[in-house]
């Protein structure tokens, strides 16, 4: 298949959007912090409230992606993005901070995944399967690029200063790469896939589109009940993802294993992730998108089911096998965020789908860090590891039962 400069440019502001507004909190918090004498926690409070704030704007977000266009929402999103980093540069006291922060992460979601898969959507339909792997492909590096960049910027300036690089980043290579997207209108479900399929070279494609066509249309009872398991699904997905991101270390150190140990076995989880990643990209034509979101389901119950042996016996071996089951599941989870929606409903109305299903997901997000910390204080990380089974079976479980309800025919072998 012949790449796209488009999708790759959107990969690359898309790793800036993650990098510039998500990845960078983790670095320079202690540094504000620190200048400010707040408490650590006071700013990772605002942090998990500002991903309450993304959590309200991305249906709004999603309905103007409709509405008007991905191009437009994204650039404004890099203009705005850029401001709130201008602003924390210069911010003086907690209250601008918290402000501050809270509007930054407002307007993230507008150059993260949901507008970037949404602009895929519109530009070419059903088919964007391809496209929405390639863009999570590469924006999955955004932490191994943001994280040693920031802490060397750091050894060269405040961090001030690299709220102003962040900025430059938005403002200098993000909003020329959204301006110069195509001015492409937001597509019909009955013709995504026909206005894209002359564009792309990809045969196993083209069947895929030619036999979504043909499908006779879901009725509207059927579209309520299987976007209320995606959003159960992708919500409980959510969920553990964002607990373990934020508490992994400290229940492997719980759990008995060395710091060394766990951050080494924490390692893996990147390179699975992009592995996972390639080959969606590389073999997509073997699964279906519903087949591909049912093995994301498995692996990070898998994944939990792996964590939970350490119970018994603290076996490294275990957290590396987790590491490794945790990555697969976690590098195919944002693609089938992207490409689900698009499989059950098609192209038209799919910003305000995935901004619904984005805002269920980031308040069980939000939640997620202090819940299981709580947990792991009070009750210890047995009963942390159980809550993260249970919500990723939960999640699985609705999976299922949402590729059960697909009743859209299959089709033939050749």
């Amino acid at each position: 298949m012949k790449l796209s400069p488009a999708t790759i440019g959107l990969g690359v502001s898309m790793t800036i959007g993650y990098g510039t507004l998500y990845y960078s909190f983790s670095v320079l918090a202690p540094e504000i912090a620190g200048e400010f004498g707040w408490d650590e926690s006071f700013v990772f409070a605002i942090f998990s409230l500002g991903l309450l704030a993304g959590a309200v704007s991305a249906p709004i977000v999603g309905r103007q992606i409709d509405r008007f266009g991905a191009r437009l929402v994204m650039s404004l999103g890099s203009l705005l993005a850029a401001l709130s980093l201008v602003l924390l540069a210069l911010m003086q006291n907690a209250w601008q901070f918290a402000a501050i922060a809270l509007a930054a992460e407002f307007v993230a979601i507008a150059v993260q995944y949901d507008a970037g898969f949404a602009a895929l959507a519109q530009r070419h339909g059903r088919n964007a399967r391809a496209e929405i792997t390639l863009v999570t492909l590469i924006a999955g590096f955004a932490s191994t690029i943001f994280w040693p960049l920031l802490q060397w910027l750091l050894t060269l300036m405040s961090w001030r200063d690299v709220y102003l690089v962040l900025a430059a980043m938005n403002l200098l290579i993000a909003l020329p790469i959204h301006l110069a997207m195509p001015r492409d209108v937001p597509a019909r479900a009955d013709e995504g896939g026909a206005k894209a399929l002359p564009e792309r070279g990809d045969e196993a494609n083209k069947a895929e589109g030619q036999e979504m066509r043909s499908q006779p249309a879901i009725p509207v009872a059927s579209d309520r009940r299987q976007m209320v398991l995606m959003a159960i699904s992708f919500a409980g997905g959510g969920f553990v993802m964002s607990a373990i991101g934020a508490a992994l270390l400290v229940l492997l150190g719980d759990l008995g294993f060395a710091a060394a140990t766990a951050t080494f076995a924490a390692s893996f989880i990147g390179p699975s992730q992009v592995g996972a990643r390639l080959i969606e990209y590389l073999r997509r034509s073997l699964f279906s998108p519903p087949l591909t979101a049912v093995i994301a389901a498995v692996a990070i119950t898998l994944a939990m089911a792996l964590l939970c042996l350490t119970l018994v016996q603290p076996w490294p071996i275990a957290i590396f096998a987790f590491a490794v089951v945790y990555g697969i599941g976690q590098g195919l989870t944002s693609i089938v965020r992207g490409m689900l929606p698009l499989h059950y409903f098609g192209p038209d109305g799919y910003g305000r789908r995935t901004g619904a299903l984005s805002g269920i997901r980031m308040v069980l997000s939000a939640a997620a860090p202090f819940s299981i910390i709580v947990l792991n204080e009070k009750l210890g990380p047995a009963a942390a590891l159980a809550c993260l089974v249970l919500v990723a079976t939960a999640s699985t479980i609705a999976m299922l039962a949402l590729v059960r309800l697909d009743t859209r025919p299959q089709p033939q072998s050749a």
